[in-house]
């Protein structure tokens, strides 16, 4: 692979922390194709045709020029990560919250501390380690996507934030559809805490 890529391509890989071995070559194979294959062989990125701003070859396995915008490669790894997927509950608020994390404890504490939402009584309820956690995470929101909550104002380092990842549903819904979507991704048994029937929401 390393024959293929360009000294300011190279470059870039070792800056980010990668190798010629990380890139899959994309050149003349339909998306759809090229997506499936990289992921499948566990590659980062992708070499393929230039994009339209800089004629830059390297791509997420999204699509997306990763030389125009490296945070695409930082939302990746996330994205792609072995982390924890949680869910975690207020009652003052009667709100759920699914995220990713990889300590539990700490980000529990987060919550609390920045009050997240506007409320600081988040406890956690759940949370299991999975591959590809952001996925898992993303796409069990957007199964309970009817149930997201109005976007809610708080204070985060004196600065005003707006959290958009919350639910109004009950935490066994949010369960279910996470067990769900999980369920072959798994890399640990799931953790859940002992009592949540306080979290049981019901709504009008």
């Amino acid at each position: 692979m390393e024959e293929m890529l360009t000294d300011s391509e190279l470059y870039f890989l070792s800056s980010v922390g990668l190798s010629p071995e990380d890139a899959f070559d994309a050149r003349g194979l339909p998306q759809w194709l090229w997506r499936k294959r990289a992921g499948d062989e566990g590659k980062t990125l992708a070499l393929g045709n230039p994009c339209t701003n800089g004629g830059h070859r390297l791509k997420t396995r999204g699509g997306h020029c990763v030389q125009c915008d490296p945070k695409k490669l930082a939302y990746q790894r996330r994205f792609s990560a072995e982390q924890y997927v949680y869910i975690a509950g207020s009652q003052s608020g009667k709100l759920i919250k699914i995220g990713t994390c990889e300590h539990c404890g700490q980000r529990e504490r987060q919550l609390r501390t920045e009050g997240y939402g506007g409320v600081s009584d988040w406890e956690f309820l759940y949370c299991v380690k999975v591959r590809n956690a952001g996925e898992i995470e993303h796409a069990t929101r957007t199964r309970l996507s009817k149930y997201i909550a109005t976007a809610r104002p708080y204070w985060k380092d004196n600065v005003e934030q707006c959290a958009i990842e919350l639910l109004t549903c009950s935490f066994s819904l949010a369960r279910r559809a996470l067990e769900e979507i999980s369920a072959n991704a798994k890399v640990k048994e799931p953790w859940k805490r002992a009592f949540t029937y306080a979290y049981e929401f019901e709504f009008n």
